[in-house]
């Protein structure tokens, strides 16, 4: 292995954060000793030629979630390997050095719990892995591979693949991993920090709303620690536009269902503004975990398996 670190990810229609997420990449990191690698699902709004401007590798790949990862791991030359959503942002230049101090002895991966977005927790995700940051010793993913069939235009192969499905693409893992003799360490999730006023009110009445809602700065985005470090921010709804108007009715699952758009779009662009502007408002490291405020039916399906900046669920074609 001639790297240190490999960043893979996976995109799909990934335009508006994908930018961005490369530039936090570049930033956070030492070119000489990192590899980055797309797998693009076909995308047809520029995301592979993005990419490409950051001197990525891009392989375009019609093809599942599980197959794309596995596709990132297998060509990771690096001795550690970050699996990535285009909508994640690194945000501290020590990220790497926080985390990886961890992967030592029986540790094999490093990533948030996936407890929910925003201040919406789901229980049956806690000891779970989030999967829009999964960082692994390359060498002891590997290890845990198992034979499994994957259907390819229709057609099962045997492949040698690490288990992420089915369902929820990582909640399998901490047993995947134990049965090798390896575990994980979970990072901390926070909700997006609340500003003194409201900044959305919905003209219409949602099916699940609060004004603690309205009051979060960057809507549902989560920002994730470890010991003490904010190491990067997680959009979940990258693939609504950030210029719905303030006045839409249009919601997550129609028919006033799920949360509005014209708030999930307005977190989305004070977050990117703030971003260009170097003045990311960070949550208190200090606060404790994020409890449900409301409980939506709508949370349990947040893109699972195919996330921001995955492909949505679509029969494999590679």
């Amino acid at each position: 292995m001639s790297k240190d670190l490999c960043v893979g990810i996976t995109t799909w229609n990934s335009s508006l954060f994908l930018r961005e997420c490369l530039q936090a990449v570049c930033d956070t990191t030492d070119e000489r000793v990192t590899q980055i690698e797309v797998v693009d699902n076909e995308s047809t709004d520029g995301s592979a030629e993005i990419a490409r401007e950051f001197g990525a590798r891009v392989t375009l790949s019609h093809c599942s979630q599980l197959i794309a990862l596995n596709m990132l791991l297998d060509s990771s030359r690096a001795r550690h390997t970050l699996l990535l959503h285009s909508d994640v942002i690194l945000l501290a230049k020590d990220w790497h050095s926080v985390c990886s101090r961890y992967l030592r002895d029986d540790v094999a991966l490093v990533s948030p719990e996936d407890i929910g977005c925003g201040p919406l927790t789901r229980p049956y995700g806690r000891g779970k892995p989030e999967s829009c940051f999964l960082l692994f010793d390359t060498e002891k993913a590997r290890r845990c591979k198992t034979w499994t069939l994957v259907r390819r235009k229709g057609v099962p192969f045997p492949t040698r693949t690490l288990h992420l499905e089915p369902a929820y693409v990582t909640h399998d893992l901490p047993a995947t991993l134990a049965r090798r003799g390896l575990t994980w360490k979970p990072m901390r999730v926070h909700a997006s920090p609340t500003d003194e006023t409201i900044r959305y009110r919905p003209p219409f009445t949602p099916e699940y709303w609060s004004d603690s809602l309205g009051a979060l700065r960057y809507a549902m985005g989560n920002f994730y620690s470890l010991d003490g470090v904010i190491t990067h921010y997680h959009n979940w709804f990258d693939r609504v536009p950030k210029g719905v108007p303030m006045d839409s009715l249009e919601t997550t699952e129609g028919e006033g269902r799920g949360l509005p758009l014209a708030f999930l779009s307005a977190g989305t662009r004070r977050f990117l503004d703030d971003l260009a502007a170097g003045a990311v408002s960070l949550p208190s490291v200090s606060a404790p975990d994020p409890q449900p405020a409301v409980t939506p039916r709508f949370v349990p399906d947040l893109g699972r398996p195919f996330d921001a900046g995955q492909a949505q669920p679509r029969d494999t074609g590679v």
